[in-house]
């Protein structure tokens, strides 16, 4: 059997595999080295003009503030003896946004970005309970009471001369203000004193909680880059939690690797622990990418004075997107001498009661410390002299829940609340009323809610409508080569005998026509002439054949070109 009948059939057979080679080769490229993956790596990253730093410059979470707070219903009853318990009940939420701006980014020879975090909290009265200008409540006055509490611990002589100065301004135990100015400052005399005595240290003349808690000041943050030089993290999901130092995670925080406050020492390894480094944790808006189960982030903002870890749970989607949820550790706030994640928290070996967790050093020692809302995981003792707290494991926990692949948060709810820690204290008749007291102030939580828009669809894209299209493209390419190569294939070794025929004949005819010598005037368009001598035939002759043989009879020329 003949394989080719012409060249130009040859070249046919060729461009059609070659062709068909090509798409089938592109196809299985695309499957192996895989270009969306490829495209998502460029585009994760933070450098000047990808998605992943335009996105961070200005994170699009709506991050809201609920701050929930204490009033105290029973001042006089409880100032006179007559309620041995205090009595709370829960006002709010009063809700603020906050937005985060990262400027002045700068990118570092050793892998490492440089940049200033600008927070601003705006009041967001449609979702608040009440206006905070207006709405009055009883809340233990801060700076008096935390001065009293700290001096128990000092000389009886000490102790005296700071009860008489006390009095000279008049302080009492608890203040009648509006939420807005308990949070946001309120004019108090201890603190002017204060200033105008270590302006150094005491740089503001009104005090507010919230204020100090998220007027962070300037800071200087350094976090490193994903490393291209290393594999990327193939850890099993036991091990991948003991992976340190990975990408976006805190290198330091203005020049320091620790906190100098629990104790941090970057010249003695032994002063070094879980709970008093810095570096290897993460700010919250940005985690490493590819995160398996079973992993523990560490998680810093400075108003917290520590850094609280996060364990992983379970997986848990949002809109429809796969997620893992991690929850904040039931001992996130306590301090243990015999556990490295929270025996720096105990200072001078004295460690507070569970559920308890220190801030004073970062609030210029007043006596305050963090804890779960309603002392949730806390020592059931701390429920003991106050009445209208109740523990909620749904309502008070904290959880976070993080795309995998990207390492961006889906949802954040993070509830923490203020206490102020009343010591022993004796020679100060009202505040002795609560000594050895956890004093509650407010709760807040810190939440994203849902994903902006802009987000949802970025994620659409990635995980949904690009995957589709590669792995749609990559069927056809594969279809089409297969389509092209077995075309190919069957044109060479299984060509019907009829095809042959037909082929033969049609070389045959053009063949004769090239032999023809004569001119013709036209040529019919469906059948070919017969052409004869009209000098030979007669008339009635031709004619007659004419009509037989349904020809036409053309005029010969003499001039006949071969």
């Amino acid at each position: 059997m003949k394989l080719f009948t012409s060249s130009s059939k040859t070249g046919r057979i060729l461009k059609l595999s070659s062709l068909g080679i090509a798409l089938i080769i592109m196809s299985a490229l695309m499957m192996a080295i895989d270009p969306l993956q490829i495209l998502v790596d460029n585009q994760l990253t933070l450098k000047p003009g990808t998605i992943l730093y335009n996105l961070w410059l200005n994170p699009p979470l709506e991050v809201f503030i609920s701050v929930f707070m204490f009033n105290v219903t029973n001042v006089d009853a409880f100032m006179s003896g007559h309620d041995a318990k205090l009595k709370v009940v829960e006002t709010g939420p009063y809700v603020y946004q906050e937005v985060l701006e990262n400027q002045d980014v700068l990118f570092n020879d050793n892998n490492t970005i440089t940049y200033t975090p600008k927070r601003t909290v705006r009041f967001v009265r449609e979702r608040s309970i009440g206006d905070p200008m207006d709405d009055m409540i009883f809340a233990p006055n801060i700076p008096y009471m935390g001065v009293m509490s700290a001096a128990a611990d000092y000389s009886v002589f000490t102790s005296m001369a700071i009860n008489v100065l006390m009095k000279k301004f008049d302080s009492k135990p608890m203040l009648k203000l509006t939420v807005h100015d308990y949070l946001w400052g309120y004019e108090d005399p201890l603190v002017h004193l204060a200033s105008k005595i270590v302006p150094g240290i005491i740089d503001f003349q009104r005090f507010g909680l919230m204020e100090r808690m998220f007027n962070e000041g300037h800071n200087v943050v350094t976090i490193k880059l994903p490393d291209k030089l290393k594999p990327s993290v193939e850890a099993s999901d036991e091990l991948a939690g003991n992976v340190l130092d990975r990408e976006f995670s805190i290198d330091n925080w203005n020049g320091k690797t620790g906190f100098k406050n629990w104790d941090y020492n970057e010249n003695r390894n032994k002063s070094k622990t879980p709970c008093n480094t810095l570096r290897g944790t993460y700010d919250g808006t940005l985690f490493p990418r590819n995160i398996h189960k079973g992993e523990t982030f560490r998680v810093y903002r400075k108003a917290f004075c520590r850094s609280l870890p996060i364990q992983y749970s379970h997986p848990e989607a949002v809109n429809g997107f796969d997620g893992y949820k991690f929850k904040l550790k039931a001992n996130a706030f306590d301090s243990d001498l015999e556990d490295e994640e929270t025996s720096c928290f105990c200072k001078n070996k004295h460690c507070l009661q569970k559920g308890l967790g220190s801030i004073a050093p970062c609030y210029y020692n007043i006596p305050l410390a963090v804890s779960f809302p309603h002392f949730f995981n806390g020592e059931p003792s701390l429920l003991e002299n106050i009445e209208g707290l109740k523990p909620d494991k749904k309502r008070h926990g904290t959880d976070i829940i993080i795309q995998p692949q990207l390492g961006i948060p889906m949802r954040v709810r993070s509830r923490f609340q203020i206490n102020l820690l009343i010591g022993n204290v004796k020679h100060n008749r009202d505040v002795s009323l609560f000594k050895n007291m956890a004093l509650p102030i407010f709760w807040i939580e810190m939440g994203v809610e849902d994903l902006t828009p802009g987000v949802k669809m970025l994620l659409i894209l990635l995980f949904r409508v690009l995957p589709g299209i590669q792995l749609v493209l990559v069927i056809t390419l594969m279809a089409i080569g297969l389509y092209l190569v077995s075309s190919a294939l069957l044109y060479c070794f299984w060509l019907p005998p009829s095809w042959f025929t037909i082929s033969d004949t049609l070389e045959h005819n053009l063949h004769a026509e090239r032999k023809l010598k004569a001119n013709t005037g036209f040529l019919p368009l469906l059948k070919q002439p017969i052409i004869i001598e009209m000098k030979n035939v007669p008339k009635h002759s031709a004619d007659q054949l004419t009509h037989e043989a349904d020809v036409k009879l053309l005029p010969i020329k003499q001039n006949v070109m071969v």
